[in-house]
């Protein structure tokens, strides 16, 4: 007999947060028990029952949770800032915690502010386990002597959307199927001009592109538009689509050559913050057949064979444009490499594994 989990979040249940949506229908199924209490309910709501109609009465605003604690045996939150947030009320009801310490989310290196916040909740005696999906957070927690091993369960990657791993539509090739090369930028932009993802550096390298190939296209998705950058010479070649939700990349994705993610470590917060690796725009596009072109700033690859399975880039726009014109003048390799790359992403990245494991932490503490 399983205890009742309930999830607290800040964001859910809004879609375009993918691998929240993912991991959080996976315990409402698995734990009939379970609840969601989000902070951001009011704007989210009617989409996310809309899409999943079977979870309607499982997901709650904070004021209707029911705040004698009786209705849980653990507690469960994504992200350090969460974690933080909601301690009051772990400590309030004195019930265990489990939370996913991904990178981003309030947790970035060598901020006291942040290293406080990690004290705080790693060593309170109601934390039951802390899940680290990245080699560079379970090495500086552990270095820093804020955890004891015992209470880290590591497990490697990132839950997405798990319609991924069953089908995809047919890739479509250039020079077969399309006319065109198409390579995408996909990121959420958190400072002005997405610096922190690169995207200047990606338009920079299209506007190098765009000069010697007439043929190669560009494609935003994110919160970017035409006033981001200047894009002269590229203005009837790039397409910006706003934010979008996963429903959208199964076909978006199908037509993509190149995703090209040249983020940089310790630009959003100087000094301080990093992505996963690769981060999860890469992961999509990788499980859905593109080419991964994306840096590895803090050399946190241990999985991916580069120029087999995806191709490591740096951060200069010459060296980037350079190496999509190598695959782009040989096609056969790129999608060589795209295939590759899509069966290593499936292994790694496989749903049921990665949520298997988070599940089975969770019942143990139920």
């Amino acid at each position: 007999m399983s205890g009742n989990l309930t999830i607290l979040d800040d964001y859910f249940p809004n879609l375009t947060t993918g691998f929240r949506v993912s991991e959080f229908n996976y315990y409402l199924e698995r734990f009939p028990a379970s609840e969601i209490i989000s902070t951001n309910y009011d704007m989210h709501y009617a989409k996310y029952v809309a899409a999943y109609p079977q979870f309607a009465n499982r997901v709650k605003p904070v004021t209707q949770y029911d705040w004698t604690g009786a209705s849980t045996s653990l507690f469960y939150t994504v992200f350090l800032n969460n974690a933080y947030a909601f301690y009051f009320m772990f400590d309030m009801f004195q019930k265990p915690f489990i939370f996913e310490l991904y990178p981003g989310g309030a947790f970035w290196f060598n901020d006291p502010e942040v290293d406080a916040k990690l004290i705080k909740v790693l060593q309170s005696p109601l934390l039951k386990k802390v899940i680290i999906t990245q080699k560079a957070t379970y090495d500086f927690i552990l270095n820093r002597g804020f955890v004891t091993p015992d209470k880290i369960a590591y497990i490697y990657g990132l839950v997405t959307h798990p319609q991924y791993f069953l089908s995809t539509p047919p890739k479509r090739h250039y020079g077969t199927e399309k006319a065109t090369f198409d390579i995408c930028f996909v990121s959420h932009k958190y400072m002005a001009q997405g610096v922190d993802k690169g995207y200047p550096l990606f338009i920079n390298a299209c506007k190098q592109l765009a000069a010697v190939a007439p043929n190669i296209m560009f494609h935003v998705v994110g919160n970017y538009d035409r006033t981001d950058l200047d894009i002269t010479g590229l203005e009837n070649r790039i397409t910006f689509y706003g934010l979008q939700d996963h429903n959208f990349f199964p076909s978006f994705y199908s037509g993509m050559d190149i995703i090209v993610s040249p983020n940089a470590a310790f630009v959003l917060i100087p000094g301080k913050n990093f992505d996963g690796f690769p981060t999860g725009c890469c992961i999509d596009a990788g499980l859905n057949g593109v080419g991964v072109f994306c840096t590895d700033p803090l050399n946190q690859n241990a999985h991916f064979e580069h120029r087999k399975d995806l191709f490591i880039i740096n951060l200069d726009p010459n060296a980037i444009t350079a190496n999509i014109l190598e695959y782009y003048y040989d096609p056969q390799k790129l999608y060589q490499l795209s295939a590759n790359g899509q069966a290593k992403f499936k292994e790694v990245f496989d749903f049921n594994k990665q949520m298997g494991q988070r599940a089975a932490i969770l019942q143990q503490f139920l």
